[in-house]
């Protein structure tokens, strides 16, 4: 853990953008409830891009406006709207009604800023790897996150085959039907669903293991999925996979994106052709089978340490996320 100074936190002001929460029905219960505010200052940009950590496919509900505030739900149902000054300085507003929680606390989990000294970690992994160095450059500070396992877990079911925007429509579809559009709906709420209903609202071939993995996780203790943190990497992957439609990459994204396994690296197509070319050359001509997928884990973990899933994802985004972010800022489009 990285230790912060009580000094470094300081009291709230009010930062260069506007912190306007949701408009509509959604505002009166926001402002109806118990808001925390203030600011972190022990932050650098080095350590976090608050705008490509939260653009980078962890996550798929988080909402960014014209003013540069993201709007979105930390575990524990709070919700939360965050900005970043120029100098890193990271400002929040929390809906702590839920459970009374320390609003700093909440926010410092979520974005995981005292697990990793991300820019010692990565002048260590850039000195080990001019591809890293390169990509470290153009795009310092893409943090994992510590988000909702449920919501994680529900989101990666959906993520097959589709983009980025394409998954937010489906979740946000998912949150409107079954929970109140806000929050994400717990398994058992998720439960009663069809798998015809869930086609309606866009999920596809998708919905068959949406609905089965929801009666699936609904059956099993509450608080299954957040109790896998506490399991070693192997044994969490393994009971994730016990679920219809989890294989070895969704469950990769689960453990990484929200049960803190740092040694997870999901491989997806990019990573796939990123590991052949630069990390195991080996597996040139090979198709991607369960041997080949153990081989690319390895050979990023031989690389970058046991904390490679955060390397990894710092890759990922500038092969595959990147390139979208500077077409869309190219049009004037928002994030």
């Amino acid at each position: 853990m990285v230790s912060r100074p009580p000094s470094q936190v300081m009291p709230y002001t009010r930062p260069p953008m506007r912190l306007f929460f949701l408009s509509g029905p959604a505002a009166a219960g926001w402002y109806n409830r118990p808001v925390e505010s203030g600011r972190i200052t022990d932050v650098s940009r080095e350590a976090l891009d608050l705008d490509a950590t939260l653009a980078s496919g962890q996550v798929f509900r988080w909402t960014r406006d014209g003013d540069g505030v993201w709007h979105g739900v930390l575990e524990g149902g709070h919700r939360a709207r965050l900005a970043q000054g120029a100098d890193g300085t990271l400002y929040y507003e929390l809906d702590t009604a839920a459970s009374g929680a320390d609003a700093e606390e909440s926010v410092r989990r979520f974005l995981r800023l005292d697990d990793l000294d991300l820019p010692a970690h990565a002048e260590a992994w850039s000195a080990a790897d001019p591809h890293f160095a390169e990509c470290w450059s153009d795009h310092p500070g893409i943090r994992l996150l510590r988000q909702d396992p449920e919501e994680c877990f529900f989101s990666f079911l959906c993520a097959s085959v589709a983009p980025i925007a394409r998954i937010s429509g489906m979740l946000r579809a998912v949150a409107t039907e079954y929970g109140d559009g806000i929050h994400f709906p717990a398994a058992a709420d998720l439960a009663g669903a069809t798998e015809s209903r869930l086609r309606e609202l866009g999920l596809g071939f998708r919905a068959r293991r949406v609905a089965a993995a929801a009666q699936a996780l609904a059956a099993r203790e509450p608080g299954h999925l957040r109790f896998l943190r506490s399991l070693p990497p192997a044994e969490a992957k393994a009971a994730l996979m016990a679920f219809e439609g989890v294989g070895e990459k969704i469950a990769d994204c689960i453990r990484l994106f929200s049960l803190d396994h740092d040694d997870a690296v999901p491989v997806d197509t990019h990573i796939w052709r990123m590991a052949r070319a630069r990390y195991a050359p080996e597996l040139a001509g090979r198709s991607l089978t369960p041997a080949a997928y153990a081989r690319v884990g390895e050979a990023f973990r031989d690389r970058f340490g046991e904390r490679a899933g955060w390397a990894q994802q710092i890759l990922f985004y500038r092969v595959a996320v990147a390139p979208g972010v500077a077409r869309r800022q190219r049009s004037g489009a928002v994030g």
